[in-house]
């Protein structure tokens, strides 16, 4: 562990760990379907089901059937799941660069996703070796940013509000994090982490 009283640090998956494949892939499939823009997004996106999936209470086949039963076409879920999926790549310099931190710190995620494809990007990736916590809004029922998936992540760490650290590309997910007394990292790339890592001391 560092010699300071950083003890736990937590980040996002969707344009932090990972490249951001969810939007991308829909609008792949639109195009090789020629579905106008936006149609399939609609479907996928802008209903209840879709919370339903990402906090666990319906699984991946039920949630697709919900899709494929708002969408006005035919539409190919395993192949749309393969777009998704296939560009969901991960982050490798800022992963890399964690690998040293995961000796004297614990690492963790913090993500809203489906647990079926959370699943997927941390096994694809061996992320296990690295990432020690898995606050996951599909395994847990709770989103981002209720303040009790903060909490949970906390407790799976053994750390308390003031020891933690959280890493998130959109501000408005991190509030009760930052009320709770977690430290806020708003992520704009590599440099930016390494800098303001610095500035609290997390070497």
């Amino acid at each position: 562990m560092g010699n300071n009283q950083i003890k736990a640090i937590f980040f996002d998956v969707a344009d932090v760990l990972a490249v951001e494949s969810f939007t991308l892939g829909i609008r792949q499939y639109e195009y090789l379907h020629g579905v106008p823009s936006g149609h399939l997004y609609a479907a996928i996106h802008d209903h209840s089901y879709w919370k339903d999936f990402s906090f666990g209470r319906i699984s991946e086949e039920e949630y697709f059937q919900s899709v494929r039963d708002n969408f006005s076409g035919d539409l190919d879920s395993a192949e749309l799941k393969e777009l998704i999926l296939s560009g969901l790549l991960p982050n490798t310099e800022l992963i890399d660069y964690l690998k040293p931190l995961s000796d004297r710190y614990i690492l963790g995620i913090i993500s809203n996703n489906p647990r079926e494809w959370f699943d997927y990007f941390y096994k694809q990736n061996e992320l296990n070796k690295i990432f020690k916590v898995t606050a996951v809004s599909g395994y847990l029922g709770v989103r981002k940013p209720d303040k009790a998936i903060f909490e949970e992540a906390l407790k799976m760490a053994g750390a308390r509000p003031e020891e933690a650290v959280y890493v998130d590309d959109r501000e408005e997910m991190t509030g009760e994090a930052s009320r709770l007394g977690i430290k806020i990292i708003i992520y704009k790339g590599l440099e930016n982490i390494k800098s303001e890592f610095q500035k609290i001391n997390i070497i």
